[in-house]
């Protein structure tokens, strides 16, 4: 069973993504992690099923996450 987008809302605050305000009408959120400067954009409603591409979508950026952290560590 999918997990809902309040679920996948709050995964992604704790891994400090941040909220951006809304530019318009709709139901899309974007949020954006500052240490990528890349944009997460979420479709729909807090009960929603989140899509599968949008789970993919955040284990590679996780995955480019964790490789910048290694690679600081590193370098320190």
């Amino acid at each position: 069973m999918p997990r809902k987008i309040r679920e996948f809302k709050a995964q992604i605050a704790q891994e400090g993504f941040v909220f951006l305000p809304k530019r318009g009408k709709g139901s899309h959120e974007r949020w954006r992690h500052p240490m990528l400067g890349k944009t997460l954009t979420i479709p729909g409603k807090d009960g929603d099923d989140v899509p599968i591409y949008l789970e993919n979508q955040l284990k590679k950026l996780l995955t480019i996450i964790e490789e910048s952290i290694k690679e600081e560590d590193e370098n320190l």
